[in-house]
């Protein structure tokens, strides 16, 4: 179920778009030719009618020349220390079924982030491994999960955490039948 962030502060994620569409300069129609989204699309996302998922957010900010770390952070401007629990913000991948990202630190700031991950039985993050810079550190809390680092294969249990450089091909699946958590934490920030 794609989630969307879930904006507390005075201005929305809609209202944010709008506002660095225009100082931007963009039209709607100039929008939805970068991003390949319709204009009614955008409107609506705008108006805070329709909740993109995460990966039409990332389009979205990607073609505004933002991201979404600058996003979450202006649509709360407050410094947070803590995040209740019901502050958090869940989000999918389009095309990663069963896979779900609890952002724990969701309007940060700073150069690291932390989530949960939580990686249902038989899922993975695709067969292809990916790449992107920086690094990440992963602790498996419960179930199972097997981890590829640049060809290498692991077998992660609960209490292992898996450490490496982000540029290195990488990938996961739960070849269990529990869902498999896990704490994970990655700099620079991706969501």
């Amino acid at each position: 179920m794609p989630a969307s962030p879930e904006p507390s502060g005075s201005e929305g994620i809609g209202q944010y778009l709008r506002r660095e569409r225009m100082d931007r300069g963009f039209t709607l129609e100039k929008l939805a030719a970068k991003t390949g989204l319709s204009r009614s699309y955008l409107s609506n996302v705008e108006r805070d009618v329709n909740s993109p998922t995460i990966n039409t957010l990332r389009t979205i900010v990607d073609a505004l020349g933002t991201t979404l770390s600058q996003l979450f952070h202006a649509v709360d401007r407050e410094r947070r220390v803590v995040t209740p629990p019901d502050q958090r913000v869940e989000l999918t991948r389009a095309g990663v079924e069963g896979v779900t990202y609890t952002l724990l630190n969701p309007k940060h700031s700073g150069r690291l982030e932390m989530m949960m991950l939580e990686v249902a039985p038989g899922a993975s993050s695709g067969s292809d491994p990916h790449t992107h810079s920086g690094e990440e550190v992963g602790l498996l809390l419960s179930g199972e999960l097997d981890y590829w680092v640049d060809g290498a294969h692991y077998r992660l249990r609960p209490g292992d955490c898996v450490s490496f450089d982000s540029s290195l091909p990488h990938r996961y699946s739960n070849p269990g039948d529990v869902p498999a958590v896990c704490v994970w934490s990655e700099t620079p920030p991706s969501f």
